[in-house]
């Protein structure tokens, strides 16, 4: 078990609670299970703990091998337990997290997203904030190391990257491969040469930065920009750092697409990855069909996830083509 890991997940919960969940963690690190900063696609160790989740008069619960449990024996949350997690993970400001916990999740050093649930307040039919929080997911991140390294020859023509989009539903580790894609492209990989990778990092999971410094590893050659939108913050990466490849995490609103076309008219690799079930849904959407008349991806990578984060579904080339399967 990583010490700096299970501080940066402990820090966000209840002082009453630390220590007990510390004892109880440590002690499935040392059998069944474990929280580590690393793990291996496909051949992670069983009993990896994944997600941590509380719950208003409820025990807390961990995620392991896809199975919720209960742990701390007895001990229910508390109305002031979700208080005291929620001005953690705030850093005592909520006024200063109001656009993160409209769009209902916050991230918190070490590039762990924290989801919340609770009272919707709604202002002419719009989402303006959340009260009284009841519920938080804590999606425990980790790198794991050469998870892309299967898909590269598909990202490849001639030694050349290709513009890459990376699309599954939520919780299937885009994200996830996303991170070591950028890592392998940066550091450079059997199939192509190393290259400057500029990353715009608006929620803070690719990168994890701690004033300003990555804490995962993104590569050697790679710049990031933390917290800022990505629209905003490509169109800054691509005057000011001039990279070979411009990276950006859930595409997907007409500002952030306009970026991309802008990034692609510059002669600028794109990487990026998108929440989409399957190619013919992710179509369906206005402003991936513009993305895919310009020809702007030359390659689409479908997630299958499950018990194994980045797992590839499919590749398809520009028009369609499947070019491979997982």
């Amino acid at each position: 078990m990583k010490k700096h890991l299970m501080d940066e997940i402990l820090h966000v919960l209840p002082v009453s609670l630390r220590e007990m969940i510390r004892a109880e963690l440590e002690q499935r690190g040392q059998g069944s299970g474990e929280i580590s900063r690393y793990g291996k696609c496909c051949g992670q160790r069983r009993g990896q703990i994944q997600e941590i989740r509380l719950r208003t008069g409820r025990p807390i619960h961990v995620l392991v091998d896809g199975r919720e449990e209960a742990i701390g024996g007895n001990r229910l949350l508390t109305t002031g337990d979700m208080q005291e997690t929620m001005e953690f993970v705030s850093r005592f400001s909520m006024y200063a997290y109001e656009d993160e916990i409209r769009q209902g999740f916050l991230t918190v050093k070490g590039g762990h997203r924290v989801g919340i649930a609770g009272k919707a307040v709604l202002n002419n039919g719009t989402l303006k904030t959340i009260r009284n929080i009841s519920f938080i997911h804590i999606r425990i991140a980790c790198e794991y190391r050469d998870c892309a390294k299967e898909l590269l020859p598909y990202l490849y023509e001639n030694g050349v990257l290709q513009s890459t989009l990376i699309f599954s539903a939520p919780g299937k580790g885009k994200t996830t491969i996303m991170r070591d894609l950028i890592r392998l492209i940066s550091d450079g990989n059997r199939c192509g040469e190393p290259l400057s990778v500029a990353v715009i990092d608006e929620r803070g999971e690719l990168a994890a930065c701690d004033q300003g410094v990555p804490q995962n590893d993104l590569g050697a050659r790679t710049d990031v920009m933390d917290g800022c939108p990505k629209s905003a913050g490509m169109r800054l990466m691509l005057r000011s750092m001039a990279p070979a490849v411009l990276a950006a995490d859930e595409i997907g609103g007409e500002e952030d697409v306009e970026a991309v076309f802008e990034a692609a008219g510059c002669g600028c690799v794109m990487l990026a990855t998108a929440h989409g079930e399957s190619l013919e849904r992710l179509m369906k959407k206005e402003a991936f069909q513009k993305l895919k008349q310009a020809a702007v991806f030359q390659r689409y990578v479908q997630l299958d996830g499950g018990s194994c984060p980045g797992k590839c579904k499919a590749v398809y080339d520009a028009e369609g083509r499947r070019l491979c399967s997982g």
